[in-house]
């Protein structure tokens, strides 16, 4: 049998339609016998396609002799996957047929060339990213409409700038009262964004910009974005205090207007608006929801209610950091009963007002025996050269480095407080500044000195006996790091309790 493949990622003037490649490739055809694989919507940047897939298993079984394209792009725009594929072909004796470029894959020669011009599309490809990565960029620095769903509070609305079509948010008067009513809960009820969420889910109609829930993430992203501020000098300052590169001057900043942020996170395990490093911020087309002061006032609140990621530091169980929920995805933690005897589980989707598949209540010792039976069963099949290093976790450094960063920030308030002080002033401050930089010396050298003593300790085939021999008697935190070092997840339903391996 023979096989048509056909492919278009979107529909455009220039492009090639579905119904036209099948028509060119019929030409090649002489067999009656042959199936169509359309993907339509689709890139060629990966061989993520359903009907691609299709057709692979198709080879795979032997049901095809020929593959037939219109041209090599349709079928791979990657040299990497392009090659993957000519080797599945030449496995299972498959001929392939470009139809507009006659390549005979049965020959050296062809198949040379075929690499070539494989090499070029590639090439193009990436061409192409990085021309829409600038232009992304530039639209950026413009204050354009950047694409994606308004942020909650706003909706898209088409108008002109600069003779060119685009997209800007206009208030959407119900959800912007909304957001307002958000910031009051947040800075003057005192509320957490744990607590507002569950608020929204279970007294509220309204769902996130993308349809969902309200999770404690989600309503701090709404109030650590700057999209809602009407942003002035003030802004300015804190954004650029936080390492974003400002596109407008400070003159642009009129309290009018909201900004855009954008670019790339270099650490995504941080939130997207907490750390602004490497990011670019511009002075948007739309007006700000609330005023310059409240919004500053909600950073400053957030900044002082920054926690660390979860380092699995809980004191319940060795599995805290790595429990998942299975029917919403959250973290799941360990709770101690009232009386402090028994100890039980609960996900944070439950937290926030959304969660409500479990039906059972689910003991933390059972989840450990479970997972302790597994963990241990892992441990006997590893192989010989296995080699895995857990490195140690010292409570003493992490303490340390957090102190060292309060010093450096009060440094750099009294940095630039020197430039609005007089003489004398001046003086008083500077003997703070050396003050704080002989305690900021000391905690580094402090920190240095655990780093240097603490130990690394490896797992290999030698140790697995001793670990297996001790496991019993292991302190929680030992037995947190074996089990950190090769468990990536626990996901936990009613049904089951299923361990995901790092290896």
């Amino acid at each position: 049998m023979d096989a048509v493949y056909a492919r278009q990622s979107v529909d455009k003037k220039d492009s090639i339609s579905i119904e036209s490649q099948i028509e060119f490739c019929k030409k090649e055809i002489a067999n009656t016998d042959y199936k169509i694989y359309t993907d339509k919507g689709y890139s060629g940047a990966n061989t993520n396609r359903p009907a691609f897939e299709e057709m692979i298993n198709d080879v795979k079984m032997g049901n095809i002799e020929r593959v037939v394209v219109y041209k090599l792009d349709r079928i791979s725009r990657s040299l990497l996957d392009f090659a993957h594929i000519i080797e599945v072909f030449n496995k299972y004796k498959v001929e392939f047929i470009s139809q507009t470029e006659k390549f005979d894959t049965s020959t050296s020669i062809g198949r040379a060339m075929l690499s070539i011009v494989m090499v070029f599309a590639q090439l193009e490809r990436e061409t192409i990213q990085q021309r829409v990565k600038d232009n992304y960029y530039q639209r950026g620095k413009s204050g354009l409409y950047l694409g994606g769903t308004a942020p909650f509070g706003y909706n898209k609305a088409d108008t002109l700038f600069n003779g060119k079509k685009t997209c800007m948010f206009e208030e959407n008067e119900e959800q912007a009262g909304f957001v307002r009513k958000i910031y009051d809960m947040y800075l003057y009820n005192n509320k957490s964004f744990t607590f507002i969420a569950k608020e929204i889910n279970t007294k509220y109609k309204f769902k996130t910009n993308m349809g969902n829930n309200w999770s404690a993430c989600a309503v701090g992203r709404l109030i650590r974005n700057p999209v809602y501020a009407k942003a002035d000098a003030d802004v300015y300052v804190y954004l650029k205090s936080k390492g974003a590169v400002m596109n407008n001057d400070i003159s642009d900043f009129t309290g009018e207007n909201g900004c855009f942020v954008y670019g790339e996170r270099k650490n995504v395990s941080t939130g997207k608006f907490t750390n602004l490093a490497n990011n670019f911020v511009t002075v948007a087309l739309h007006k700000g929801i609330i005023s310059s002061e409240q919004w500053l006032k909600c950073q400053y609140k957030a900044d002082e209610g920054i926690q660390l990621k979860n380092s699995g530091r809980g004191t319940y169980t060795w599995l805290s950091g790595l429990m998942k929920c299975g029917y919403c995805g959250y973290a799941v933690t360990a709770v101690k009963s009232r009386n402090k005897n028994i100890a039980y589980i609960n996900c944070g989707g439950r937290k926030n007002g959304f969660c409500n598949e479990r039906k059972r209540v689910i003991h933390l010792k059972d989840i450990e025996q479970i997972a302790e039976t597994k963990l241990l069963d892992k441990i006997k099949t590893l192989n010989s050269d296995f080699d895995f290093e857990i490195n140690s976790d010292s409570k003493q450094a992490n303490e340390l480095k957090i102190k060292l960063a309060k010093v450096e920030e009060d440094i750099r308030k009294l940095v630039d407080s020197l430039l609005m002080l007089n003489e004398v002033s001046g003086r008083y401050i500077n003997e703070k500044i050396l003050e704080l930089d002989k305690k900021k010396k000391l905690l580094l050298k402090q920190i240095n000195k655990i780093t240097m003593e603490s130990s690394s300790e490896k797992i290999n085939k030698r140790d697995i006996g001793k670990y297996l021999k001790n496991w019993a008697d292991y302190k929680t935190e030992q037995k947190k790091n074996i089990a950190r070092t090769l468990i990536k997840e626990v996901i936990i339903t009613d049904e089951q309790i299923e361990i995901i391996f790092k290896i």
